[in-house]
This record gives structure tokens, C-alpha cells and sequence, in this order.
């Protein structure tokens, strides 16, 4: 496959070249559709009971569009190709407990406490029909950011003999960001589909969409490559 990709040159510091555009050729068996908490009910007419989720749970129009419409049809052409698909999603750890730290902190700024919010069942982790795994998929369940903390997701991926990541997902500046810095250190290609990301804006960001943009140029400048939907797509056919 010959994948359109963007990165940024970042010198000279002076005067920084900026976005730089190639093509790379990637071994579709070794390559693999990494899809990062694409979760929740609701993406589907009459899924979701909105009275019942905290508000960080409620995606946005933007959010809504990447996870009906985009999604799909990357995933769709990866299967054409026969290409591996993992997801990776939270799920409320054995481990965790009332002292944990992490617990702490999304009590204090989120407002949400998961050994409430996250006991099986609820409708904040379940996959909406538009975009669940399927038996041909792995799936990996994650308690914290990163996909590869205390998980089997590189024993999938050595299992499997991956080499490259296509990765799309949320929140792009948390878990998505922080699963792909681990896959660098491993020494993994990361290709993410900029248009299948989102972050959470602050107020302070929210005019501009500067939080996503931030994350975007990070993941160019110190993690790997970006390309689009339809980018992958036409690569593919």
C-alpha cells in the first residue's frame, strides 16, 4: 500500500520548514487498523440514555461524525484488504481501588468516579453497533492511557507480526497520544488518520480547535506520521 503521509519539519529553529508531504509504502501484513476508545452507546438512532452518562461522556457533533460515518469506512477498508483490526478500551481493572491515584484525579477534574461510573453494566464503555468489534477482531482492555500499560496488546501485535500502526481514536491528546508514544518506544511505524481524532477543547481553546491542532503537531513532530480517511482508503483500492 502506498499511503499518502504528512510530517513537520521542525528546523531550521529559526525558520522551520514545516508540514512535508511523501509516500510511503507499508506491507499490508504487517499493518494493522489500531482503533483506541471508539466507545459508548449512541452513535446509533436510540442507543443512548443521555440522562444517565456524566457529561464528559457526551460526544459532540464532530465526535458523532467520526465515529458514524468515518470509522466505519476505514474499518470497512481494511477488511477489504484483510488487514488486522484491534481495539483497544477501557474497562474498570481488578486493581483498581479507592486510594488509586488515577482514580483520584478523575474525581477531582472530571468529575467522574469509575468505581461507580465504569461497574459492569453501564453505557459509558459498551461499543454502539456502528463501529463494535466483530469475532475477527482482537479487542484488549486497557485501566489507564496507554494500550501497552499492563496489557497483552504487544503480545497481539508480535503474535501478529505488525510493523505499522493506523491508528484513530480518542481523546487524541490522552490515551490515543499516550498508546502511540508507548508503540514508538517499541519501535513501531505510527501512521494516525488526522480527520479520525478529536481531543477535548478548553474554553480557552475551544475557538481555533488549538488543543486538537497542538496534539496533531506533536504526533508529526515527535511521534510519527499523519494521513486521512480518504487517503487510506483510496491507498487501499
Amino acid at each position: 500500500m502506498k499511503l499518502p503521509v504528512r510530517y513537520y519539519k521542525n528546523f531550521p529553529k529559526e525558520d522551520p520548514i514545516g508540514h512535508f508531504n511523501e509516500i510511503i509504502d507499508l506491507n499490508l501484513e504487517d499493518t494493522a487498523l489500531l482503533i483506541i476508545d471508539v466507545y459508548g452507546k449512541g452513535f446509533k438512532e436510540g442507543e443512548r440514555d443521555e440522562s444517565s452518562l456524566p457529561s464528559i461522556y457526551l460526544p459532540d457533533s464532530e465526535t458523532e461524525a467520526i465515529v458514524s460515518e468515518l470509522i466505519p469506512k476505514v474499518k470497512k477498508a481494511a477488511k477489504s484488504k484483510n488487514l488486522k483490526v484491534f481495539y483497544l478500551t477501557n474497562y474498570l481493572s481488578p486493581a483498581m481501588g479507592p486510594e488509586n491515584e488515577w482514580r483520584k484525579m478523575s474525581i477531582r477534574t472530571h468529575g467522574v468516579d469509575v468505581l461507580e461510573a465504569w461497574t459492569v453494566p453501564n453505557e459509558i464503555l459498551i461499543h454502539s453497533e456502528v463501529v463494535a468489534p466483530n469475532s475477527t477482531d482482537t479487542l484488549i482492555q486497557k485501566q489507564m492511557y496507554s494500550g501497552f500499560f499492563e496489557t497483552e496488546l504487544e503480545s497481539a501485535f508480535r503474535n501478529a507480526n505488525i510493523k505499522n500502526i493506523i491508528a484513530v481514536g480518542f481523546d487524541a491528546n490522552i490515551c490515543l497520544k499516550y498508546t502511540l508514544v508507548d508503540a514508538l518506544y517499541r519501535n513501531y511505524q505510527v501512521i494516525v488518520l488526522r480527520d479520525c481524532i478529536k481531543t477535548s477543547e478548553f474554553p480557552e481553546t475551544v475557538e481555533g480547535g488549538w488543543a486538537n491542532f497542538m496534539t496533531v503537531r506533536h504526533i508529526e513532530t515527535a511521534i510519527g506520521y499523519t494521513s486521512t480517511s480518504q487517503d487510506f482508503i483510496a491507498a487501499l483500492a
